[in-house]
């Protein structure tokens, strides 16, 4: 009678403890709901719906930041590459987004869209980011 015990409260935990790693795990990359002209921001691995419209953007991953850090003095002003993936009606569209130094907001086309992008945090003298702590500021309008 023990044994039976001991393995329905077995069984009972691991469930119990699969449930809360699955919600654990979807906290940090959950899709989010954009409208159009308003600015979101994602990490690596987040997606966002357009409201309205039958397009969404996932931002994959930063392939490289050589922006010249504040409080450095450089040659060249570097730049931020990114990769995103936009849905449109179903069909997946890989795109590079590459950011020039210190540009508030640089812009390209898909389709009808104007999807204006930044990659943030600015670099600074003597300090690192971590490859988690990068976000990708978006603004998507027609």
């Amino acid at each position: 009678m023990r044994r039976i015990f001991a393995l329905r409260l077995g069984v009972g935990m691991l469930v119990s403890i699969m449930g809360l790693a699955a919600v654990a795990g979807c906290t940090g990359k959950s899709d989010i709901q954009a409208n159009l002209g308003e600015s979101f921001s994602l990490a690596a691995g987040q997606s966002a719906a357009i409201s309205g419209e039958n397009l969404s953007i996932r931002f994959v991953e930063l392939i490289s930041d050589s922006r010249c850090p504040q409080g450095a003095v450089c040659i060249w002003e570097g730049e931020a590459s990114s990769i995103v993936d936009i849905t449109y009606s179903g069909e997946v569209n890989r795109k590079m987004l590459v950011q020039p130094g210190i540009t508030s907001f640089t812009d390209t086309n898909f389709g009808v869209y104007t999807i204006s992008f930044q990659v943030n945090p600015y670099p600074e003298v003597g300090k690192d980011i971590k490859t988690q702590d990068y976000r990708l500021k978006l603004i998507i309008s027609k």
